[in-house]
């Protein structure tokens, strides 16, 4: 073990190398172990005192010292290691807090300022900054809807690290993109790593309107949807946000999901006699199937769906436009 192991733990080097010679030299004394490490007298007993006090050493200048079993100091370090990360991570979850609150007070300064509840934003650099804050403090969900094919590969280096962080958190997202963005490698891609991390993509024809909708409380659209570089309105006027809630839920309800989100023909049909058969025997005898595979295929689905009951999983499947 090299020196300075124990430093992630909270232990100095001085305090490591003088425990690690009492374990070796059990018994001795300051004058010994001082001679051992290579350290003052008077340094080395402010140390020991202080390995004393952390449960490490026992003992005093007349008998000699004693090392404490290696299993226990590591034991006590690891817990003390840990509520002192617990404790700052407390700190951090404070601040976070504090942060909501100092933005709720901007937000409604922003408001006051903007009596139609809108606010303008020019610059790409500043409605990225705007879309990164809102995003960062979103607490369920984002709905977006991205109109205009495959996406840049400057624009997906842009959204990927924040929309992977939100759902990381537990974040809700919901994007529609045009069928025929997929037929771009890169943006198909970065959509199918959406999905697996549990974003909803689904993909739809015909003309689409850009939107982002944070919580169904603020939502962003571009000032002119056909040259987005100008810039962005950002929305916080509770009706307009709930017309533009209800255009992404049309668009949302009429679009598919991918490939690969899909479900078989047969898949399809189990889940339908899933909802519509009362006892497993019944609905294996409409598939022509045994009950214990009807049972294996409903597994599945629920795995997929990322439900625990059937009643979640009907849920679910609502939610996807499976139902």
């Amino acid at each position: 073990m090299a020196q300075g192991e124990l430093a992630h733990l909270g232990v100095t080097d001085d305090e490591e190398l003088a425990y690690r010679a009492v374990l070796r030299s059990p018994g001795a004394g300051v004058e010994a172990l001082a001679l051992t490490v290579g350290m003052d007298c008077a340094d080395l007993r402010e140390v020991l005192d202080r390995l004393e006090k952390y449960g490490m050493v026992t003992g005093a200048d007349d008998r000699g010292f004693e090392a404490t079993d290696p299993f226990l100091v590591m034991e006590r370090l690891v817990e003390g290691r840990l509520t002192a990360l617990q404790e700052e991570l407390q700190q951090v979850i404070s601040s976070r807090r504090l942060v909501n609150v100092l933005l709720d007070d901007q937000r409604e300064g922003r408001r006051q300022s903007l009596p139609d509840g809108v606010e303008r934003v020019e610059g790409a650099d500043r409605v990225r900054a705007r879309i990164d804050e809102l995003a960062f403090f979103v607490h369920h969900e984002v709905a977006s809807v991205q109109p205009n094919g495959p996406l840049t590969p400057a624009a997906i280096e842009a959204a990927k690290e924040a929309d992977l962080r939100a759902l990381r958190r537990g974040t809700a997202m919901r994007t529609i993109v045009r069928t025929d963005a997929l037929a771009d490698g890169q943006t198909a891609g970065y959509l199918t790593e959406l999905a697996a991390q549990g974003a909803q993509v689904r993909t739809l024809d015909g003309p689409l309107e850009r939107m982002l909708i944070f919580d169904r409380r603020t939502a962003l659209v571009p000032i002119d949807p056909q040259e987005t570089s100008r810039g962005a309105l950002i929305v916080h006027q509770p009706g307009m946000i709930s017309s533009l809630v209800t255009l992404f839920e049309r668009f949302w309800s009429t679009a598919r999901g991918l490939d690969h989100e899909r479900l078989t023909n047969f898949e399809q049909q189990v889940l339908q006699t899933m909802v519509r058969a009362e006892k497993d025997d019944a609905g294996a005898r409409d598939l022509g199937i045994s009950v214990r595979t009807y049972r294996g295929h409903i597994a599945q689905l629920l795995r997929r769906l990322g439900a625990t009951t059937r009643a979640q999983g009907v849920l679910a499947a609502r939610d996807r436009g499976w139902l």
